[in-house]
């Protein structure tokens, strides 16, 4: 498992606070299917990646975003790459290859079965040694938003936490 660093940490929770507050991304999502979204939120992962590689200091960051980024069902050979775990291959939603490995999740439901499902997705990434971090998304579709508030219950909460230190995997809710 690759050492957690604040670099890495401020990346991926700049990448998280720049898709959920930026204006294109849906907050309300029904009747819209999970595909719709993602392609919605791709772009916003390009957009955060060119400002990241800006500010670090690269002559073309455009094209640095975009040579560092690979969307589930894109042309090309990344996907062809994916080794096998347990006879299939592991297609996060999609993958950044620079400045770190990481596989994105993003799953929406009313139903809390599709987190754990997601859950168990993201730990595959990581335990296949493919990813070094994972971060998922969970749209929650319930009306009293009784799953993102879940996330306050103890058990829960302590679930999100060592997700995240033995699993390098950051699972956020909106």
């Amino acid at each position: 498992m690759r050492k957690k660093t604040q670099k890495v940490i401020e990346f991926l929770g700049g990448m998280h606070e720049f898709i959920v507050n930026h204006p294109q991304f849906r907050k309300k999502i029904e009747g819209r299917s999970e595909s719709l979204i993602q392609a919605e939120i791709r772009p916003l992962i390009i957009r955060y990646l060119e400002q990241y590689f800006d500010e670090a200091g690269y002559v073309d960051p455009v094209a640095r975003a975009h040579r560092s980024f690979y969307w589930e069902g894109q042309e090309g050979q990344y996907g062809r790459q994916r080794s096998t775990t347990f006879g299939t291959r592991n297609y996060p939603d999609f993958i950044v290859t620079d400045p770190y490995v990481v596989a994105i999740e993003y799953k929406q439901s009313e139903n809390g079965s599709v987190v754990k499902h997601g859950i168990g997705q993201s730990i595959m990434h990581t335990l296949s040694d493919e990813f070094d971090f994972v971060y998922y998304l969970f749209h929650d579709q319930s009306s009293d938003k009784r799953i993102e508030q879940s996330i306050r219950n103890d058990r829960e909460n302590g679930i999100i936490e060592r997700m995240w230190s033995d699993f390098n995997v950051l699972i956020r809710f909106v």
